[in-house]
């Protein structure tokens, strides 16, 4: 992905050095494959010291040499791209009702992927259950311990970042201040990262998914909605790591009491989790629809996967729910456009995904009702991630921290 904003400072200090070696990693990611003339010029650094930072991390291995470009009137110039293969990294989502992993190289390339379906549950019960993931699909990948960067994890609530604490969970019981990071990197021996679901997906589509991610606001709307906000490059966190909780924006007044205990959330009229419960009802009370027939005539065993399969086959009346949904979604990230004014929105999630209708009626809604001197070069778009947004952002979340600047010390400039 291009077009990261880097700060080069000059003087001869341990600092320097690796602001300007991430630098140069930087630039061979993403512009591979690229000669050193050319590292110097995009780095604006010397030749002299592009040749030191090349020729080490040749010997550590985070960049190889990829053939000859074209000559300009002397040698061909030897060209350098990342040495995908050097590490792995993990990245794990705890959804409601399922879990999931992957193992990506260093460009974010799935070479292995686990998942499970789990009861709703706390930790106690969950946790070993991610334990045992991350080592089976590492078995899977043929790495070792020693191999691995680190381990990500996408959990679904506020997570304060900086200690790897849950904070609450709306849809998932008994994960209120649970030590998540601690408890994982304890068990299996390796630096964990743990993020909410949402900012993990966003970090992942603007690290992975794509260019000119740099200012963005990344919705999610799968059994739940939320979101994550990209500013200058960075997740806005908010005063108490709970900023992008857009699923709990009120959209409609004396509406459905919602997980978090609040009335008319946008969760309540534009989630999986409350598509189902509609579909599930109208079954319940005698409306027929494909759904039903494929959970094998019994309400409650309908699912999203089954809501899903009735659209693809034109039940009316999970489309009409599905244009319903979309509606109420476009109105609530209408409101969002005006308040936060975005270059880029980026639309993820299974309904997002895998629903035509959903999507066509959210981005439809959502700038015909935004403010128009806002809305009017709004990019409303799918994330490029698909289903593996919420994995491969968690893998995202320890990727990033190969090639992000060290932070400067007050003074430093």
């Amino acid at each position: 992905m291009s077009g990261d904003r880097v700060t080069v400072l000059k003087g001869n200090n341990d600092l320097v050095k690796a602001i300007n070696t991430r630098t140069v990693l930087n630039v061979i990611r993403q512009h591979a494959p690229v000669s050193r003339a050319e590292i110097g010029r995009l780095a604006a650094l010397y030749p002299a010291t592009v040749s030191t930072i090349v020729t080490s991390l040749l010997e550590e291995g985070l960049v190889k040499e990829t053939g000859r470009g074209e000559s300009t009137g002397g040698r061909q110039p030897v060209l350098l791209e990342l040495n995908a293969g050097a590490h792995r990294v993990v990245g794990l989502f705890v959804g409601v009702g399922r879990l999931a992993a992957v193992v990506s190289d260093l460009k974010g390339a799935v070479v292995a992927r686990w998942t499970e379906e789990v009861p709703r549950a706390g930790p106690q019960e969950i946790l070993p259950r991610l334990v045992e993931g991350t080592r089976s699909v590492l078995r899977s990948a043929g790495v070792g311990e020693e191999g691995v960067l680190g381990v990500g994890v996408a959990f679904p609530g506020p997570v304060d970042v900086e200690e790897g604490v849950v904070l609450a969970s709306p849809n998932l019981p008994g994960w209120g201040r649970f030590p998540l990071k601690e408890a994982l990197t304890s068990r299996l021996g390796l630096e964990c990262v743990v993020d909410n679901d949402a900012n993990a997906a966003a970090w992942g589509e603007r690290w992975l998914g794509g260019p000119d991610a740099l200012e963005m606001l990344y919705l999610v709307f799968d059994w739940s909605v939320g979101g994550g906000i990209v500013v200058d490059g960075q997740i806005y966190r908010g005063w108490r790591h709970a900023a992008g909780e857009f699923g709990h924006v009120v959209v409609e007044t004396g509406g459905a009491q919602c997980t978090c205990g609040n009335f008319g959330c946008l969760h309540t009229v534009a989630s999986g989790e409350a598509l189902v419960a509609r579909v599930q009802r109208d079954a319940k009370q005698g409306a027929s629809t494909l759904a039903l027939e494929l959970a094998g005539g019994d309400p409650d065993g309908i699912d999203l996967d089954a809501v899903f399969q009735a659209a693809d086959a034109n039940d009316p009346r999970v489309l009409a729910l599905l244009e319903e949904a979309g509606r109420y979604a476009g109105i609530g990230v209408a409101s969002l456009i005006n308040a936060f004014n975005p270059r880029t929105v980026v639309l993820g999630g299974r309904l997002v995904h895998r629903s035509a209708t959903f999507y066509r009626r959210l981005a439809e809604t959502a700038l015909r009702r935004a403010w128009s001197a806002v809305a009017r070069d709004v990019q409303v778009t799918r994330g490029n991630l698909g289903d593996d947004a919420f994995v491969l952002g968690a893998a995202s979340l320890v990727l990033s921290r190969l090639f992000l600047q060290p932070r400067l010390p007050v003074g430093a400039l």
